[in-house]
């Protein structure tokens, strides 16, 4: 497929909004590079495995509307109205543009940062310089290479060297309100020994008809831990392109949670390197798909460093005509002996107009290492449905049941209670609807 086969917008458009960020000079010219890629990159070939289930055309866009950052208010200390939690700082965004940055006195004092990412090259040049673009920069794709030239604000969240943040981080993504197409961004930095939570939760009030293109990348240092929550609500109209990566040092770990519930077409990519010698990656995925929605999720796990581990716990619940298509990789490089990784996914089908692939991969230059992988597809149990109809359950009540027994294992592993709570809230509103 040919790279003029793509959208209708132009350098004017990356000029416009390098413009409306009013960036530095560096950023301009980083978008710009981006740019070229794009224009020199073409569309993925269907021939190519991660894109078999998924039409790339479904994500070209026809324009773009600069957004203008606003200056993101931050209170003294005064917690945003309306939240139902004790976080140690809340982003809330509209449109990819910063609109409330607050942290508690305690952390901001610290100089934890939760900073529009356009502004912040400007007051944290150098940490920005350093890792904007490293984990997931142009070149990882065209699409990517898309965000990279057209995100507006952004969202730039560091935690100093040595802080453990009590009390999570919680971003809340409005995009797409006025916009036919969102560009959200986020650059993550957890300094050496720093410890984090982040809770990145998108959805666009009044199910807009957008396009979606995001990326999420970060560094946790060496010794550093991040837990990343992504909650993906979004409207039913929309069709969402996004790609998540962290990068792990020496003796980092990172605990990564996805839950997509919303969107009607959705391509993910989620991966977490393990660059230094002992780092650790957990992911979990929890997916429910229903009525005609479609969701394509690629993981990976890369061990590019000895004695390090790795674990994945991945389910899929589909009712109607929902699809999805599951691939992960686990890849051990050459030098990366005594490495232990570990993949599962589980895919649960609730009718059988609905299907489910599942393709698990492993690349394993190394024979000093321990890795598992399983993967099921298959329909609900319908003597279990029976048995709890014979307990006087209907039987949306008994599939609802079977679907919480069958999510349990992956989201037990969340220790933060609340947090669990609020997201099996969301699953069984889900199952409701």
């Amino acid at each position: 497929m040919e790279a003029t086969l793509k959208s209708a917008v132009s350098a004017d458009d990356v000029r416009a909004v390098a413009e409306a960020a009013g960036e530095p000079e560096w950023l301009a010219t980083w978008r710009h590079d981006a740019w070229d890629v794009w224009e020199q990159t073409p569309l993925p070939d269907r021939v190519r495995h991660l894109w078999r289930y998924t039409d790339p055309e479904k994500f070209l866009i026809d324009k773009v509307t600069p957004v203008v950052p606003a200056a993101a208010g931050q209170a003294e200390d005064e917690l945003p109205a309306g939240m139902q939690e004790s976080p140690a700082g809340v982003g809330i965004v509209d449109d990819a543009s910063l609109q409330t940055a607050w942290l508690a006195p305690e952390w901001r004092e610290a100089g934890v940062v939760i900073a529009d990412l356009a502004t912040a090259a400007s007051t944290h040049e150098e940490l920005v310089r350093e890792h904007l673009g490293r984990a997931v920069g142009p070149d990882a794709g065209k699409f990517e290479a898309l965000n990279a030239a057209l995100f507006p604000g952004g969202v730039f969240v560091y935690v100093p060297r040595g802080v453990a943040v009590q009390g999570p981080i919680h971003l809340f993504r409005r995009h797409g309100l006025d916009l036919s197409a969102a560009f959200p961004r986020l650059l993550v930095v957890v300094d050496e020994g720093a410890e984090a939570t982040i809770i990145d939760e998108y959805s666009n009030p009044g199910d807009p008809r957008v396009v979606s293109n995001a990326v999420v990348e970060g560094t946790v240092l060496p010794n550093g831990h991040l837990n990343y929550f992504n909650i993906q609500r979004l409207g039913s109209r929309t069709r969402s392109h996004a790609r998540q990566q962290f990068l792990l040092q020496r003796d980092a770990s990172a605990s990564t949670v996805n839950i997509a519930l919303g969107g009607q077409y959705n391509k993910s990519d989620i991966a977490n390197i393990q660059q230094g010698e002992n780092a650790q990656s957990e992911m979990i995925g929890v997916t429910f798909g229903a009525g005609s929605q479609h969701f394509d999720t690629h993981t990976e796990h890369v061990h590019e460093a000895g004695n390090s581990f790795s674990d994945m716990d991945f389910k899929v619940v589909l009712e109607d005509e929902a699809r999805s298509a599951y691939t992960g990789l686990i890849r051990i490089e050459l030098d990366a002996a005594n490495c232990e990784a570990y993949q599962e996914n589980r895919n649960l089908l609730l009718d059988p107009t609905c299907s489910a692939q599942s393709i698990p991969e492993l690349e394993i230059l190394n024979e000093d290492v321990s890795c598992t992988h399983g993967a099921t597809v298959g329909p609900i149990d319908q003597d279990q449905v029976y048995y709890l109809k014979t307990r006087g359950l209907p039987e949306r009540e008994a599939e609802r049941l079977i679907v919480e027994g069958f999510f349990g294992p992956a989201l037990d592993r969340i220790t933060d209670e609340g947090l669990r709570d609020r997201l099996w809230g969301l699953i069984d509103d889900k199952i409701a609807g």
